[in-house]
């Protein structure tokens, strides 16, 4: 692999072979990590799903709920 730069951040070049084993595509988000080691892991949502996902999972409060900023503070 090899890491680029170029005016709007860096490349990073990919062989051929990693690519069609990970199943990428052009387009796909990926994400490149460094824990102990370097992998290469491969983000399912965009932006917009991330979004539309967590207000999928959201739930409503209750009808009589209302937050009180000075309680809150108080802890």
């Amino acid at each position: 692999m090899k890491l680029t730069r170029t005016p709007d951040g860096y490349v990073v070049q990919v062989p051929d072979d990693v690519v069609a084993a990970l199943g990428l595509s052009d387009g796909d988000v990926v994400r490149v990590s460094k824990p102990n080691i370097i992998e290469l892991v491969v983000s399912q949502y965009d932006r917009d799903n991330a979004i539309a996902e967590k207000k999928r999972l959201a739930r409503p409060l209750p009808a009589d709920y209302k937050f009180d900023r000075e309680e809150a503070n108080a802890r």
